[in-house]
């Protein structure tokens, strides 16, 4: 096996070794695999714990515990839940950063549309308010919008582009609003998220948060005529 293949599984070539001495000689004592193996026994614990963690073997209870290898096919199997597990995260993250290059760089061939879930949302939150070129209206109906780092994100914009920050009125009370923010409150709202170079539109979603992400012309049109349709019946903070 590539050492490539074995660091991103956590491993290492010894630890191949372990496992086909197991898998030839059977349930061994940590001491006796280490002596076989050829690794000092002060370090041989910590191969063993990598091998059971990725589903290489097994220990066995008792005075001493022993380890006995896992067969084959199903060690096989695991590792390809893994990397499927690993792969399908890594993907969600890719399509992440996608919609934020296409947003910001407009390389977009065509528009799109994504739906984001939990932490990912205020990444976007941030990114969608950094990225605009002249104006971005905000607006934040829940308290776990209006992070420590949004707020310093609308501050720093606030300085190169125009900002309408558009509160609850519950949580205006609490948010500092940064002299350059044009910002208003009103007694509730549907959903929140950011307007500027694309839209996001934000609501809660059972315990969490739900996203809906596009670039869309038309989409991007009505969301700011809704903004400014609540901002006409909102007040001055």
């Amino acid at each position: 096996m590539k050492k490539s293949v074995l660091k991103a599984l956590g491993l290492e070539e010894r630890d191949l070794a372990i496992y086909a001495l197991l898998v030839e000689r059977g349930a061994l004592t940590a001491r006796e695999i280490a002596e076989m193996v050829g690794i000092p026994y002060t370090k041989i614990y910590q191969r063993l714990d990598a091998l059971e963690g990725q589903g290489f073997l097994e220990r066995i209870e008792g005075r001493p515990a022993r380890y006995a290898a896992r067969p084959p096919a199903e060690v096989y199997k695991g590792l390809v839940s893994y990397a499927s597990t690993a792969l399908k995260a890594l993907k969600e993250q890719l399509d992440l950063l996608q919609t934020l290059y296409e947003s910001r760089y407009g390389k977009a061939s065509t528009t799109f549309i994504a739906l984001i879930r939990g932490d990912k949302v205020m990444e976007l939150l941030e990114e969608v308010i950094k990225a605009s070129d002249s104006a971005v209206y905000v607006a934040l109906p829940y308290p776990e919008l209006a992070t420590p780092r949004v707020m310093a994100a609308i501050e720093e914009e606030s300085k190169r582009i125009e900002v309408k920050l558009l509160l609850a009125k519950k949580i205006a009370k609490y948010v500092y609003s940064p002299p350059r923010v044009d910002a208003r409150a009103l007694e509730d709202m549907f959903g929140g998220g950011a307007l500027g170079n694309s839209a996001l539109l934000v609501v809660r979603h059972g315990e969490g948060l739900l996203g809906i992400h596009s670039n869309e012309r038309y989409l991007l049109d009505i969301a700011k005529t809704y903004f400014n349709y609540l901002w006409d019946r909102a007040e001055p903070v």
